[in-house]
Protein backbone atom coordinates (compact mmCIF):
# COMPACT_ATOMS: atom_id res chain seq x y z
CA UNK A 1 0.00 0.00 0.00
CA UNK A 2 1.18 3.52 -0.71
CA UNK A 3 1.53 6.35 1.77
CA UNK A 4 2.45 9.97 1.15
CA UNK A 5 5.49 11.43 2.91
CA UNK A 6 6.16 15.02 3.94
CA UNK A 7 9.59 15.99 5.20
CA UNK A 8 10.44 19.19 7.00
CA UNK A 9 13.60 21.12 7.93
CA UNK A 10 16.79 19.01 8.19
CA UNK A 11 15.01 15.75 7.33
CA UNK A 12 14.03 17.18 3.96
CA UNK A 13 17.71 17.35 3.00
CA UNK A 14 18.02 13.57 3.41
CA UNK A 15 15.00 12.73 1.24
CA UNK A 16 14.65 15.48 -1.37
CA UNK A 17 12.90 13.33 -3.97
CA UNK A 18 10.95 10.89 -1.81
CA UNK A 19 7.24 11.75 -1.83
CA UNK A 20 5.60 8.32 -1.64
CA UNK A 21 6.67 4.97 -0.33
CA UNK A 22 5.16 1.52 -0.37
CA UNK A 23 4.70 -0.23 2.97
CA UNK A 24 2.97 -3.46 3.89
CA UNK A 25 -0.43 -3.78 5.51
CA UNK A 26 0.06 -3.62 9.28
CA UNK A 27 3.38 -1.75 9.15
CA UNK A 28 3.88 0.77 11.92
CA UNK A 29 5.67 4.07 12.26
CA UNK A 30 8.60 2.17 13.76
CA UNK A 31 8.79 0.06 10.60
CA UNK A 32 8.61 3.19 8.44
CA UNK A 33 11.40 4.76 10.51
CA UNK A 34 13.52 1.65 9.83
CA UNK A 35 12.74 1.74 6.09
CA UNK A 36 13.78 5.39 5.89
CA UNK A 37 16.98 4.71 7.85
CA UNK A 38 17.78 1.83 5.50
CA UNK A 39 17.03 4.04 2.46
CA UNK A 40 19.44 6.74 3.68
CA UNK A 41 21.72 5.56 6.53
CA UNK A 42 22.97 9.13 6.97
CA UNK A 43 19.52 10.10 8.26
CA UNK A 44 19.57 7.72 11.23
CA UNK A 45 20.50 10.26 13.89
CA UNK A 46 17.86 12.81 12.84
CA UNK A 47 15.15 10.16 12.40
CA UNK A 48 15.79 8.84 15.92
CA UNK A 49 14.80 12.19 17.40
CA UNK A 50 12.06 13.10 14.92
CA UNK A 51 8.36 12.84 15.61
CA UNK A 52 5.85 11.52 13.12
CA UNK A 53 2.38 12.82 12.36
CA UNK A 54 -0.26 10.89 10.42
CA UNK A 55 -3.03 12.92 8.85
CA UNK A 56 -1.99 15.90 10.98
CA UNK A 57 -1.98 14.05 14.33
CA UNK A 58 1.23 13.24 16.21
CA UNK A 59 1.49 9.48 16.66
CA UNK A 60 3.80 7.04 18.41
CA UNK A 61 5.98 4.29 16.97
CA UNK A 62 3.26 1.65 17.37
CA UNK A 63 0.73 3.50 15.20
CA UNK A 64 -0.33 1.28 12.29
CA UNK A 65 -0.28 2.90 8.85
CA UNK A 66 -3.21 2.70 6.46
CA UNK A 67 -3.52 3.08 2.69
CA UNK A 68 -3.39 6.72 1.71
CA UNK A 69 -2.00 7.97 5.02
CA UNK A 70 -0.15 11.27 4.85
CA UNK A 71 2.88 11.00 7.11
CA UNK A 72 4.86 14.06 8.14
CA UNK A 73 8.35 13.59 9.57
CA UNK A 74 9.05 16.37 12.03
CA UNK A 75 12.59 16.89 13.29
CA UNK A 76 13.17 18.81 16.51
CA UNK A 77 13.51 22.53 16.05
CA UNK A 78 14.47 25.50 18.12
CA UNK A 79 13.94 29.15 17.80
CA UNK A 80 12.56 32.10 19.53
Amino acid sequence: MDIQLLFFAAVKDHFPDLKKIEVSEGDSILHLRNILTHTNPGSESILKVSRFAVNQTIVGDNFVLREGSVVAVLPPSSGG
